[in-house]
Formats: C-alpha cells, structure tokens, sequence
C-alpha cells in the first residue's frame, strides 16, 4: 500500500516538473531584464554597473 502510495507521488510529480518545463511564466520578461554584457538582473531603468563610467 506505501508503495503505491510513493508511486503515484512521484508520478504527479513527474508530470508537474515536465509541465514546469514546458512553460515557466516570465522567462521572456526575465530574460528581458538582463544586462547583456554582464548578464546580472537590472533594477530600475538606469545603466548597468558594469558599465558605469563613474567605477574607476
């Protein structure tokens, strides 16, 4: 009966990580948000910190 009970888990749960997969919400807007030489997350709409000419 426990075995049963652990099969049926781990196949919702198989079929949870495959529809995860198939579409993760705001990847695009995500992907969007980087910087493209550095690739860290941007906040706000100002440069980049790797790019900023005031780092010395």
């Amino acid at each position: 009966m426990i075995v049963k009970i652990v099969t049926v888990f781990l196949a919702g749960m198989a079929v949870l990580a495959m529809f995860g997969r198939l579409r993760f919400p705001g990847r695009d807007r995500l992907a969007a948000a980087r910087c493209p030489h550095c690739r860290r997350l941007q906040l706000g709409r100002g440069p980049c910190s790797c790019r900023d000419e005031r780092k010395g």
